[in-house]
């Protein structure tokens, strides 16, 4: 009869540890999750802009812009008080405006 309750016991625990996620005292916040993503997209378009500059490729220098603008409206609809970020914001817009009148304007 031990060894049936310590088995169930040794069950118990595997189950209720393979629930619970391993990482519950590490969450990310929606800031961390964002500028973890506008890291990533800061490698790709430095990238994009070498390639821009080598070879005329402005269309994928735009569209990392552009995934970045997207990433940074979507931040700010989640959290409108982040001024910093609302500022960076109208800066992102107006760098992606000028690359599309640039793309546009060479077609």
């Amino acid at each position: 009869m031990m060894r049936t309750l310590v088995g169930s016991a040794l069950f118990s625990a595997l189950i209720l540890f393979g629930i619970v996620p391993p990482a519950l005292a590490w969450e990310e916040t929606d800031q961390q999750a964002y500028y973890n993503k506008m890291s990533l997209l800061k490698v790709m378009l430095e990238g994009a802009r070498m390639r821009a500059v080598e070879t005329n490729d402005l269309q994928t220098l735009c569209l990392i812009m552009s995934i970045g603008n997207d990433v940074t409206v979507r931040y700010v609809e989640l959290n409108p008080n982040d001024v910093e970020i609302s500022d960076r914001l109208e800066g992102m817009r107006n760098d992606m405006t000028a690359c599309l009148a640039l793309l546009y304007n060479k077609e």
